[in-house]
């Protein structure tokens, strides 16, 4: 029945324009309809575009992500290279400040031994190292070799509960022995009597009584002074100059009449 009703009315309307007085606000009651009839299509036209939008998007941040990590470890190694190279002239300043021939040698790894602090270098007898010469970084004395090897040697560092070094304090020529802990960031001065005149700041150097390590070279400097009752001398305690636990790059004092020894 609405079949046959439809194909009249397009017959009449073709033939005899029937419907072209009503045929502009027939439209607008078919829109409606077109519009909930195309909803579906459109809707999923715009998930697919909004899908593969937000696809793209999480393929681009992973990307950006990979490129900033990327990027923060070139900046790292910058960093590290900055660092490197501000040691590396400090160490060549401090050369040229040394009377003695120097060595440079580079700490190529660490005891693991808790109760003992020595470092492993990369010069052996083969470059003229020799047991008992002195290690020193930029900033100050590091220790001595005791051991070596064809192309390593083995530092003892000062702050070794084993290793002394006789100092004078370089305000008032003050001499005494500092002696290490084991702890890398402290040294202790020995048998200072209360009446000494030492005060917290001051700067311990090598006094070259001990005929190894050259006289004048920084060690510590003195971070506290206790006056104990009842004890005969001072507590003294000084922080080693030198990067014990982190200094890369050190020189060997050349001191032949050692090595003669």
């Amino acid at each position: 029945m609405l079949a046959t009703l439809s194909v009249v009315m397009i017959v009449t309307d073709a033939h005899y324009r029937g419907f072209a007085t009503v045929r502009p606000y027939l439209t607008w009651l078919v829109t409606p309809i077109q519009l909930v009839v195309n909803a579906p299509k459109q809707m999923l036209s715009w998930a697919g575009d909004h899908l593969e939008s937000r696809e793209d998007l999480v393929l681009e941040n992973h990307g950006l992500n990979e490129e900033l990590l990327i990027l923060r470890s070139k900046l790292q190694k910058l960093n590290a290279l900055r660092a490197e190279n501000v040691r590396l002239r400090e160490l060549l300043d401090a050369s040229q400040r040394v009377d003695e021939k120097v060595v440079m040698a580079e700490v190529i790894g660490f005891d693991q031994n808790a109760y003992s602090h020595k470092v492993l270098i990369d010069k052996g007898f083969s470059s003229g190292a020799y047991v008992g010469q002195p290690v020193l970084d930029a900033t100050g004395v590091l220790g001595q070799v005791v051991e070596t090897a064809a192309y390593t040697s083995r530092v003892l560092l000062i702050a070794d509960a084993s290793h002394f070094v006789p100092v004078e304090i370089a305000r008032t020529g003050f001499r005494s022995v500092l002696r290490g802990t084991g702890d890398l960031k402290k040294m202790e001065l020995m048998s200072v009597p209360h009446t000494a005149d030492i005060k917290k700041g001051d700067i311990l150097t090598t006094s070259g009584l001990d005929k190894r390590f050259p006289i004048g070279y920084p060690v510590g400097v003195v971070r506290s002074v206790k006056h104990v009752a009842g004890n005969s001398y001072s507590e003294v305690d000084v922080v080693p100059l030198a990067q014990l636990g982190r200094s890369r790059h050190v020189m060997l004092i050349d001191r032949p009449e050692l090595e003669r020894q």
